[in-house]
C-alpha cells in the first residue's frame, strides 16, 4: 500500500477481484479526520447515481482510473473483490490536498473512506 494510505478495516468480497479500467457500482462514505461525516450536495459518477443519508452516503458506477478517483481511493482499492469493503485513512496529499471542495471538505483534510464494491459493469 502506498505511504499516506491506511488501511483500517477489510472485508475481501467472494466476487472477481477489481481490476484497473474496468466499471463498478461502488458504494462510498467519507468522513473528516475528526470523525465529521463528509455531505456532498450532488451525486458524481456515471448515472444513474443517488446520494442517500442526507448526502453522506454515494451510490454511483465509476471506472477504476486516476480519472475517475482521487488518488488515495484508486491506490486503496488495489488488491480489492468485488463484495468487499474497505475503510481507509487517506493523507491529504493522496485526496483533496491543499484546494480541498470548497464548503465540502476543508484544506489539507484527513479523510476516512468506507469503500464497497457492489458489482461490476455499467447497467444495462
Amino acid at each position: 500500500m502506498r505511504t499516506g494510505i491506511e488501511i483500517i478495516e477489510d472485508l475481501p468480497g467472494s466476487g472477481e477481484p477489481v481490476t484497473r479500467h474496468n466499471w463498478y457500482q461502488i458504494r462510498l462514505k467519507l468522513w473528516l479526520h475528526r470523525g465529521e461525516p463528509v455531505r456532498w450536495e450532488k451525486v458524481w459518477g456515471t448515472s444513474p447515481a443517488l446520494l442517500s443519508n442526507n448526502g453522506e452516503t454515494l451510490v454511483t458506477h465509476v471506472r477504476i482510473d486516476r480519472e475517475q478517483l482521487f488518488a488515495g481511493l484508486f491506490y486503496g482499492c488495489e488488491g480489492m473483490h468485488v463484495g468487499g469493503k474497505r475503510l481507509l485513512r487517506i493523507a491529504p496529499h493522496l485526496a483533496y490536498g491543499e484546494h480541498g471542495v470548497p464548503g465540502v471538505i476543508p484544506a489539507n483534510a484527513l479523510l476516512k473512506a468506507q469503500l464497497e464494491f457492489i458489482s461490476e459493469g455499467l447497467p444495462a
